[in-house]
């Protein structure tokens, strides 16, 4: 505030500029700290129309590793209709079919590097967290597996952008 005493008339002027500044200021500090939720908006994945059913090649050979859910809640892995496998042992299993099969070509990804020609097929149960497939992919990493397929089922999915 500003008092002009000089000409006699009693003027005050009010500086507004540092009450602008806070202004903007608050304003930028309730732009960051809200938090902004989508928790209202719908998310929905179209499903692939163009989906295509993989059949075995011949001279290549595949694996299926198999994810089932307990009653626990507790992942279940197993590689075709074998026992159960924890994650350590998923890991040294895949690397005694690699070690057994013996085919290795340049990783397409890294050309100095050689990896299995093994292919791995993953199916899951609709429950399964995500994460399971983070335990297999690290064991498919591990063993120098590259060819990796998810399968997934379309009968309990539906295309709500699909117009018939």
């Amino acid at each position: 505030m500003r008092l002009d005493l000089d000409d006699g008339d009693d003027d005050v002027a009010i500086n507004m500029t540092p009450m602008i500044d806070i202004v903007f200021l608050l304003i930028i500090f309730f732009m960051v700290v809200t938090e902004l939720t989508l928790d209202q908006a719908e998310l929905v994945l179209p499903v692939a129309d163009k989906a295509i059913v993989m059949e075995p090649q011949p001279g290549v050979r595949s694996i299926t590793i198999n994810v089932s859910i307990d009653d626990k809640l507790k992942e279940r892995m197993q590689i075709g209709t074998g026992p159960f496998l924890d994650e350590d042992a998923l890991r040294a299993a895949l690397r005694a079919e690699v070690t057994a099969y013996g085919k290795f070509e340049p990783n397409p990804n890294d050309a100095r590097s050689q990896d299995s020609a093994l292919e791995v097929l993953i199916r899951c149960e609709q429950a399964a967290p995500a994460g399971y497939f983070h335990k297999i992919f690290k064991a498919c990493q591990d063993a120098k597996i590259y060819k990796l397929t998810i399968a997934a089922q379309n009968e309990h999915l539906e295309d709500k952008y699909r117009k018939e």
